[in-house]
């Protein structure tokens, strides 16, 4: 039974590879079945529907994602370092793909809306748990805001915004909104 689980999250993880390559609307079982080597009706097995396939991705993808900030903070203590720490780990193109794929899906359902809402939450919790001064919720609001609006021209190729100049903005950003020194 465990190996039986273990493979359904390799199989998650890879499909997530396709649904952020491909589209979720474009992402058929035979898509993820190429990709993994794993038959179709045991896709079928595993989550019955397609559309419930793309909602285990979706979550998986974004549990998988707490969990690896989890690990990158364990070693930190200070709250500067930490809030770099979250607001950088949340630039990774499968993963934005994958948020822009699951913001698409979660405007047309009410299932998916709960799920990437519930996960808003928590990433605004776990920011405003690391900013000291100030309305913490409300910054952490608007670190969220920040790291959005930097991380989708990314994804998209935005020849004025790479990896390298949004993780700058996003630094200068943080600590304007956190009242220290911009990083210049």
């Amino acid at each position: 039974m465990r190996r039986s689980a273990a493979k359904r999250v390799d199989v998650l993880a890879a499909a997530g590879e396709v649904v952020a390559a491909r589209g979720a609307d474009a992402t058929r079982f035979t898509d993820v079945s190429t990709a993994t080597g794993v038959g179709v009706s045991t896709l079928q097995y595993y989550f019955g529907t397609r559309e419930d396939m793309l909602i285990a991705v979706f979550r998986h993808a974004a549990e998988r994602d707490f969990e690896l900030v989890g690990e990158r903070l364990e070693a930190l203590t200070d709250p500067w370092e930490r809030l770099l720490a979250i607001a950088t780990h949340l630039g990774n193109d499968t993963t934005w793909r994958l948020w822009v794929e699951s913001w698409r899906w979660a405007s047309r359902d009410a299932e998916v809306r709960a799920d990437v809402l519930n996960d808003y939450t928590r990433w605004r919790g776990l920011i405003a748990e690391n900013i000291t001064t100030g309305d913490p919720m409300r910054t952490a609001r608007q670190v969220l805001a920040l790291i959005d609006g930097l991380a989708l021209p990314v994804v998209l190729g935005d020849p004025a915004i790479d990896r390298a100049a949004a993780h700058d903005l996003l630094a200068d950003g943080l600590a304007r909104l956190l009242g220290r020194s911009p990083a210049l």
